[in-house]
């Protein structure tokens, strides 16, 4: 554990939970109560059970995010990627594949699994894929899908323009190949 009350890390954590944290813990309670209803239709109640299973997830992701914040010893990134995969595809049929290892500067782990996030978020939602392989070495990520391409037409959406920044801040780069076959994101360190 994190012994000291006042250092940054342990402030955000404290943030995140008094905040964040429990507001979803919250929206979560309203959304079963509404769920519970008997007044509600069964369309209306299996739409709102797969939101739930959604929220349930970001809930979820934001305590492990407080849990690395107060621990010292926290899991190495190729863990907490596959965690963070697993969790972000749980709900779907995308079935995934992390091969490899890679050792990252801890002051970068933060940046490069944010990027990493968004960039399997976007295959998530965008590609209609149904793979996500990602290939660690010492000194590349590579991450394929076999979606539908097109990822270059948003090359200035946010979420890309977001992940661009984050590398930037950590000295990394990206290179996009989108084909109607899928997308590979390289990002050399």
């Amino acid at each position: 554990m994190n012994s000291s009350p006042n250092s940054e890390r342990t402030r955000l954590a404290r943030e995140l939970h008094d905040g964040l944290a429990q507001e979803l813990a919250a929206f979560g309670y309203r959304l079963d109560a509404v769920i519970g209803d008997d007044n509600l239709g069964s369309n209306n109640r299996s739409t709102l059970r797969e939101l739930r299973l959604s929220l349930s997830t970001i809930i979820n992701q934001v305590r492990d995010e407080i849990y690395e914040l107060r621990n010292e010893k926290v899991k190495n990134f190729n863990q907490q990627l596959i965690d963070q995969i697993q969790t972000l595809l749980s709900s779907t049929a995308i079935t995934y594949e992390v091969t490899g290892e890679i050792f990252i500067d801890p002051a970068h782990k933060f940046e490069l699994l944010r990027a990493i996030r968004e960039l399997v978020i976007n295959a998530k939602r965008h590609a209609n894929c149904n793979q996500i392989k990602i290939l660690l070495t010492p000194s590349e990520i590579l991450i394929v899908d076999d979606g539908e391409g097109g990822v270059i037409d948003k090359e200035n959406s946010f979420g890309l323009t977001g992940v661009s920044e984050r590398l930037l801040l950590i000295g990394a780069k990206m290179k996009i190949t989108s084909t109607p076959a899928g997308t590979s994101v390289s990002i050399t360190l």
